[in-house]
C-alpha cells in the first residue's frame, strides 16, 4: 500500500544547472520572472497555481509551473510568476492552506519542462507481510544494473491517462471519431470516485442534467469548465463547447490517449523482448493491459538506449516496431494517419521520443520495520524506498514493477 497519508509520497523536483545558472539574486529588467520553491501537501499543481495567483492579484496566466505534481503526496517544485503583473515587488515568502511559496530569485523566462533535472521521491510502502518485503528486494535485484541502478520499462503511470479512469473511454478517441458530445462528456460529465470539491461538483451536476445546461450551471459555481457549459446554454455546438474548454484541459485529454497508445507499443516491446531472450518478466496488472517489465540481463544496449515515437501523423516508427504499431492501431481501429480532430487545428496529436527504459538512480530500500497503521494485522510492516527518476518517468510504475 502507498499513500496511507500524503506524506507517505514524498516528491522533490530538482532544477537544472542552465536554470540555476541564470537564477538571479534580485529583480533586473532582463530577469522578469520570480521563481520561487512551491512546497504543497494534497493538493493538486493547477489548484495551487490558481489560489497563488488569487492571493498574489495577478492572472492564472503569469503563474507558470516546471511540472505537475501529485495531488496525494508532499511535494516541493520550482514554479515562476511574471513580475509584471504584480503591483508590489514580489514577495520572499507566501503562504495559503497546504501551499508554501520561497523566493528563489529572478529569472529570464517562465518555468517549464526545462527547468527540471529529475525528481527526487521518498516514498513509505506499507501493509506488507514478510513475503512482500521479500518479493520487493528480489525484483529490486534483478532489475539491478552495474551502476546501481534500476531498469525498468517508463511506461506511462494511471495518473496520466484523466477521464479513462472512469472506465467510459478515452477522450482522445472521441475526438478522432468527431463525437464532440462523447468527448465534452467524458471529459467533465462523468463522475469519477476519486472527485473532490468543485471536480465533484462539476461532475456530477452535468451527469444528472445533461442537456438541461441552465439547471446544470445552477448546481455548481464559478470554474474555468463553466465557460463551456455556457456556451451550450447560447445554442453552441457541442465542438465550439469543447473548444471553450481550458486549453490545458484539451492538450491532456489528447495525450492521454496518445499515452495509452505508447504504453501499448511498449508493453508488446517488453513481451517480445522477454520470450525472445528466455527471460521470464514481471507482470503488474492494469486497467489497460498489463505492464511486462523485463529483467536488466534482458536489455542490450541496443533497447536501453531506445526511443520509442510518439503515435502521431508525423511519427516515424523504427521498422522493429512496424509490426507491433499496426496491430495496435488496427486493434483500436486507427491509423497514425488518422491520429487528427476533424474540424480543429488544436489540440492536435503531436510527435516525439520517449525513452523505452528509465533508470532509478540512487536507489535504496530500507529494512521492514513495524508499519504504526496495521498493528494487530498480518501484513503490518512498512519499508521505504528513495530514488531519483529523469523527468517524466513515474514512481508508481517503478513500485509497480517492484509489486506494488
Amino acid at each position: 500500500m502507498i499513500r496511507r497519508i500524503p506524506e507517505d509520497f514524498r516528491v522533490e523536483e530538482l532544477t537544472s544547472s542552465e536554470f540555476r545558472a541564470v537564477l538571479t539574486p534580485e529583480w533586473i529588467p532582463s530577469h522578469p520572472f520570480a521563481a520561487y520553491t512551491l512546497d504543497k501537501i494534497s493538493l493538486a499543481t493547477p489548484d495551487a497555481l490558481g489560489f497563488i495567483a488569487r492571493d498574489l492579484g495577478v492572472p492564472r496566466t503569469a503563474v507558470s509551473s516546471a511540472g505537475l505534481k501529485d495531488r496525494h503526496a508532499a511535494t516541493a517544485q520550482t514554479i515562476t510568476v511574471d513580475s509584471a503583473a504584480m503591483r508590489v515587488r514580489p514577495p520572499r515568502f507566501v503562504e495559503g492552506q497546504d501551499w508554501r511559496l520561497t523566493r528563489l530569485g529572478f529569472v529570464p523566462r517562465a518555468a517549464d519542462a526545462s527547468v527540471i533535472a529529475a525528481n527526487r521521491f521518498t516514498i513509505v510502502v506499507r501493509a506488507l507481510d514478510k513475503r512482500q518485503s521479500d518479493e520487493m528486494l528480489r525484483r529490486a535485484a534483478l532489475l539491478l544494473d552495474s551502476d546501481g541502478s534500476l531498469l525498468f520499462v517508463n511506461y506511462f503511470g494511471d495518473q496520466r491517462f484523466g477521464s479513462a479512469r472512469h472506465g467510459e473511454g478515452f477522450v482522445g478517441r472521441a475526438l478522432i471519431d468527431g463525437d464532440f458530445e462523447k468527448a465534452l462528456r467524458l471529459a467533465i460529465g462523468t463522475p469519477a470516485r476519486k472527485d473532490s470539491g468543485q471536480t465533484r461538483s462539476l461532475t456530477r451536476a452535468l451527469a444528472t442534467h445533461w442537456g438541461h445546461w441552465e439547471t446544470a450551471l445552477a448546481s455548481f459555481g464559478h470554474m474555468p469548465e463553466r465557460a463551456s457549459i455556457e456556451a451550450l446554454a447560447r445554442g453552441a455546438s457541442f465542438m465550439e463547447a469543447f473548444q471553450a474548454l481550458p486549453k490545458f484541459t484539451q492538450e491532456i485529454c489528447v495525450e492521454a490517449y496518445q499515452s495509452h497508445l505508447w504504453n501499448a507499443i511498449a508493453r508488446e516491446l517488453a513481451d517480445a523482448l522477454a520470450n525472445s531472450t528466455a527471460q521470464s518478466a514481471f507482470e503488474a496488472e492494469d486497467i489497460f493491459g498489463p505492464l511486462i517489465f523485463p529483467r536488466a540481463a534482458a536489455l542490450t544496449p541496443a533497447f536501453r538506449e531506445m526511443a520509442i515515437p510518439t503515435p502521431s501523423p508525423r511519427s516515424i516508427m523504427p521498422e522493429c516496431l512496424s509490426e507491433i504499431v499496426a496491430g495496435i492501431l488496427a486493434d483500436e481501429g486507427v491509423s497514425l494517419e488518422t491520429l487528427r480532430i476533424p474540424g480543429l487545428s488544436r489540440p492536435y496529436f503531436g510527435g516525439g521520443d520517449r525513452p523505452f527504459v528509465s533508470r532509478a538512480r540512487h536507489w535504496t530500500i530500507s529494512e521492514p520495520s513495524v508499519d504504526e497503521f496495521t498493528l494487530g494485522v498480518r501484513a503490518n510492516m512498512a519499508c521505504t524506498v528513495c530514488f531519483e527518476l529523469p523527468r517524466g518517468a513515474y514512481a508508481t510504475v517503478l513500485l509497480r514493477a517492484l509489486g506494488q
